[in-house]
């Protein structure tokens, strides 16, 4: 039976929202492949944050003290482009954090390895086992509801992110300090990026994947306390804290792993072990290994209840059949989390079957360009909503008037579409190269297909599946996706 009332959510704190939206871009995962870079991640990271990063989080600050209901990107894009496009933007967020999950899990696998034995990180049973206890583990604290796993998650992130990462960074500067050879060049010209071919600038283009999901936590703006005052500074906190703990954390791993010894589901547990097992306290790796387990698990928990709200959202308003709209007595959609996980536990297998390592770049890239495809939609949709509903208040808009608009999400939308184009090309960087055309080829035709589902699901939508539709007193002729708010 569909819930017909709701439980009232106590309300989210700015502290909170800042934590959980930190928790979402930052992840140990993404730092051993931009580590990989070298020095020049600096300059990677400087034209990303101003291209891209900051836009997103502009964007989203403004679309969410507009529009701060439940749905999130769901929202903003059906209000500028209508259904059709919002469930395609909703679809292309879920999907790639579909894709992204198994590369997320193999490093709590891995980290579950150290603690244990290392040895174990080459055993697929293993890493396929401790995978599908960790994402089933983290889709059941999520039952509970946001409140709850909000504060699990920030405490999580602080444990398993926050120390970790600074004790990386200072055995970085440490080894640097007391003579010892980085294994990167320090110097400024060691900075100076190289673009030696197309395949280098896609390899690149992985930060989008490390500097995405600001626009997650949107599904609880609504639940949040004070919004007009917190959103905007949520997103600038956490926007500070991930810049910083993404160059920092990867350059630490650039500094103390040659590039060519990188392992990129190991983490910063290759650090660790790189510095620690010398000097004869390895045992501190198996300790720091739990802690990183716990970060990812954080960093996964926000993810897991994320997009599938705005999918539950789109349930409601008929887009998907009812069985999605049943949500548990914590209010988190549970037939959606539920089909999540099932997906994800057969996407796990892959890992019995294929190098990591490989697996990392193709579904990091694959990921990549399916959610820049949301991005592209979210960017249009202020700038239409600017000028469509000029007379919602917005206590947050993007500075510069019209020309700062469409500086910000113009220029934002062009990114996005550059790095869709650019990704076809197969990667070649110092640490990963994919030669031929069969790269090209598996990436478009996964691209088609990816984009192709959702608008041929569109056309099968039934207007009784909304909840409005089917509830006592409404009328049944009244189509679900037309209804005003």
């Amino acid at each position: 039976m569909l819930d017909s009332t709701k439980k009232k959510r106590r309300p989210i704190s700015l502290f909170v929202l800042a934590m959980m939206s930190t928790a979402v871009v930052v992840g140990l995962e993404g730092m051993p492949e931009v580590g990989s870079f070298g020095l020049p991640l600096i300059i990677y990271y400087a034209i990303f944050t101003l291209v891209f990063f900051l836009p997103v989080g502009l964007v989203a600050a403004e679309l969410g003290v507009g529009w701060p209901h439940d749905g999130g990107v769901y929202r903003w894009i059906r209000e500028a482009l209508g259904e059709r496009w919002a469930f395609v933007g909703v679809w292309c967020q879920w999907l790639q954090i579909l894709i992204w999950y198994p590369t997320v899990l193999a490093v709590c696998a891995v980290s579950v390895a150290y603690a244990i034995d290392p040895a174990l990180k080459d055993v697929g049973i293993f890493m396929v086992g401790i995978s599908l206890a960790v994402f089933w583990s983290a889709t059941l604290f999520n039952f509970r509801g946001l409140h709850f796993s909000g504060w699990v998650t920030t405490s999580l992130l602080y444990a398993g992110t926050l120390l970790p990462v600074a004790l990386a960074i200072a055995l970085a500067a440490w080894w640097v300090g007391s003579g010892h050879e980085s294994a990167i060049p320090l110097s400024w010209g060691g900075m100076v990026p190289k673009f030696d071919s197309i395949g280098e600038i896609v390899g690149i283009t992985a930060i989008f994947s490390f500097l995405s999901g600001l626009e997650v936590n949107a599904v609880h703006f609504r639940h949040v306390e004070r919004p007009q005052r917190s959103i905007p500074l949520s997103l600038l906190f956490s926007g500070l804290l991930v810049l910083g703990i993404s160059i920092f954390g990867a350059l630490s791993v650039a500094v103390l792993v040659p590039i060519e010894k990188i392992d990129l589901a190991a983490g910063t547990l290759q650090v660790f072990e790189y510095v620690l097992d010398p000097l004869g306290v390895g045992w501190i790796v198996k300790v720091l290994a739990i802690l990183a387990l716990a970060g990812m698990a954080g960093h996964i928990m926000v993810w897991v209840i994320g997009p599938t709200e705005s999918l539950r959202v789109a349930a409601d308003d008929g887009l998907i059949p009812p069985i999605f709209q049943r949500t548990t007595p914590g209010g988190a959609p549970r037939n959606v989390m539920l089909l999540q996980a099932i997906i994800v536990s057969l996407l796990c297998l892959l890992m019995l079957f294929f190098d990591l390592n490989r697996i990392f770049y193709m579904l990091t890239i694959a990921s990549a360009q399916v959610y820049l495809v949301m991005y592209l939609l979210m960017f249009i949709s202020v700038i239409v909503l600017r000028h469509t509903k000029p007379d919602v208040p917005r206590s947050f808009v993007i500075p510069g008037g019209r020309i700062g608009l469409w500086l910000v999400a113009g220029g934002g939308g062009v990114t996005a579409l550059a790095g869709i184009m650019v990704m076809f090309y197969p990667p070649s960087t110092e640490d990963m190269s994919m030669e031929g055309n069969i790269c090209t080829v598996i990436l478009l035709l996964a691209f088609i297909v990816f984009i192709g589902l959702p608008l041929l699901l569109f056309q099968f939508r039934n207007p009784n599946w909304g909840r409005d539709a089917r509830m006592p007193g409404v009328d049944e002729t009244k189509s679900a996706w037309k209804r005003a708010d």
